[in-house]
């Protein structure tokens, strides 16, 4: 009896997973197969390897809408402005939801949901939160500190050229982007750049929970505790919940993640205390200095967990309660540090090696920079001058984009779009490197660096069509955008102003892409050449 009782379980486990995995051979879309079961789960969590170009080849072979597996889940993946323009904006109530791995959590469930995972209600319920971070007084507010970072970066940079060494200028920006939101979003009252110990661990996360984890010196680790954890949440999601029940006694290099959060915890509880000694004490508290200050602000016991969706709009208007819990506020602080982290400092390093490698460009980006920014401090009005500046950025990110896990949507109820019906429950991946590659929009010279597209009046409407979308688009675009772009125009006016990028014999070209989470280069290594004109 239990030999057939066991024969009987596994028949149905492995029918199931034959039925899951056949979803789009039966419903006649086109896509890689992989196997019953696991799909393409391995393919898409390759570092080396990174997925998101392994969608351009298939993208190729399969056209521009076609499906896979991952464990359970399946994901159409798309590459039509138009299509993406539907999903992301025009049908935003149908598609409000983002595609999440298991162990992300149930973004209904979990009490630390943040920005990124949320959905529905509780989604404009936290946006409504944190708009007010990056809202132009709060820039203004924060752009001496950023300005700061930057200068720490430079003197720094000056010991390596005095040296004579090269430098790979994606650990100097992590260090740079980690030294801003550590002082922004955690209260660092202090910098600790080049001596955090809190950039391993962030990196750890950045590389989400995947099996190669970055070592201070840019080298790689293999974990493999954490590639099969990964794997095996994939396969069985369940498995997902009970890890992060356990996530407390569990190594740190297999979920970093968690480990981040207990730190972060740590700080918000500091925070409280030190404000209950104030208040015993008589000092009023003053403006808002950092997230954790702007989030207790609105600190409050009330549950959220059982906001309903059921007829979440987004055009309908709806009374937002303007209240965080404090497992919410661990949360947002946790995605600003990761995203804010990561995301920045590749914009960087992707807009370093492009101008190394078109000094013309450079050298046209200096003169504006030198035209604009005369005086040593750079004024928050003066960033705004900086529009050469702006066509590099957006240029970098065209030929790079980086996030592009965000670039992805749930269906939440089924609809047609173009022909193509999409159930509810189906996750849909944007297949951005070939979106942001279509030379039936960008031109036969889709694969040049060409800042000078983005000063053509008739650009502007890619960035709202669907064709353009390195911050993802409509009412999910990334919160942080404007300050990761005035973090970019510091930085590269404080370096432009005094030295010059240039590849040497030891600068990859072209540039080695590594990542899962986000699209990563292996090294940035230039040269940094004191301005000749300036001497």
């Amino acid at each position: 009896m239990i030999l057939v009782l066991l024969t009987a379980i596994l028949l149905g486990i492995f029918t199931y997973s034959v039925w899951v995995w056949s979803y789009f051979i039966r419903k006649g879309i086109k896509g890689p197969r992989g196997f019953p079961g696991i799909g393409m789960l391995i393919q898409t969590i390759d570092h080396e390897n990174p997925p998101f170009l392994k969608y351009r080849e298939w993208t190729k072979q399969y056209g521009p809408v076609w499906g896979f597996t991952e464990g359970p889940q399946q994901t159409m993946v798309i590459s039509e402005p138009e299509m993406v323009n539907e999903i992301f904006n025009k049908q935003f109530d149908n598609f409000y939801g983002r595609k999440l791995r298991p162990i992300i959590g149930d973004p209904e469930k979990d009490k630390r949901v943040n920005l990124f995972a949320a959905q529905g209600k509780r989604w404009k319920r936290l946006r409504a939160m944190s708009s007010p971070s990056f809202s132009n007084n709060s820039l203004r507010k924060v752009k001496t500190t950023v300005q700061e970072c930057g200068t720490e970066i430079l003197w720094n940079i000056e010991k390596k050229v005095a040296s004579g060494e090269d430098i790979d200028m994606l650990l100097f920006y992590q260090e740079y982007t980690l030294g801003v939101i550590s002082r922004i979003a955690l209260g660092q009252s202090e910098s600790k750049m080049f001596q955090n110990p809190l950039l391993p661990k962030v990196k750890a996360v950045s590389y989400f929970l995947f099996s190669f984890i970055s070592s201070h010196e840019g080298n790689f680790q293999i974990f493999n505790g954490s590639f099969h954890l990964f794997l095996l949440t994939g396969v069985f999601p369940p498995l997902a919940a009970l890890i992060r029940k356990m996530s407390k006694s569990l190594p740190a290099d297999f979920v970093p993640a968690f480990k981040i959060f207990d730190l972060i915890e740590t700080a918000v509880e500091a925070r409280i205390a030190q404000r209950e000694a104030d208040a015993k004490n008589g000092i009023e508290p003053g403006e808002p200095q950092d997230f954790i200050d702007l989030f207790l602000d609105a600190r409050s016991d009330v549950d959220f967990l059982g906001e309903k969706n059921d007829d979440f709009s987004k055009s309908v208007a709806m009374k937002v309660n303007r209240e965080l819990t404090f497992d919410e506020i661990v949360g947002q602080c946790f995605v600003f540090l990761a995203a804010g982290f990561d995301t920045t400092a590749l914009s960087l390093s992707y807009a370093t090696y492009l101008l190394a490698t078109h000094p013309e460009i450079q050298k046209k980006l200096q003169e504006e920079v030198d035209r604009e920014c005369p005086d040593p401090e750079i004024s928050f009005d003066q960033l705004s001058k900086l529009r050469y500046m702006e066509c590099v950025m957006k240029e970098a990110l065209r030929l790079y984009p980086l996030g592009v896990t965000a670039n992805t949507r749930k269906c939440m109820r089924e609809t047609t779009i173009d022909g193509v019906t999409f159930e509810e429950g189906m996750n849909i991946q944007v297949d951005t490197w070939t979106l942001h590659h279509n030379p039936r929009v960008w031109g036969e010279d889709v694969e040049d660096f060409k800042p000078e597209r983005w000063e053509n009046s008739a650009s502007e409407h890619l960035e709202h069509n669907g064709s353009y979308i390195p911050f993802g688009s409509g009412p999910r675009q990334c919160i942080g955008m404007r300050l990761a772009q005035m973090e970019q125009k510091i930085l590269l006016a404080q370096i432009l102003k005094e030295y010059s990028f240039r590849t040497t014999r030891n600068t990859q070209i072209p540039l080695k892409l590594v990542g899962k989470l986000t699209l990563s280069p292996e090294s940035v290594i230039v040269k940094l050449e004191p301005r000749k004109d300036l001497l």
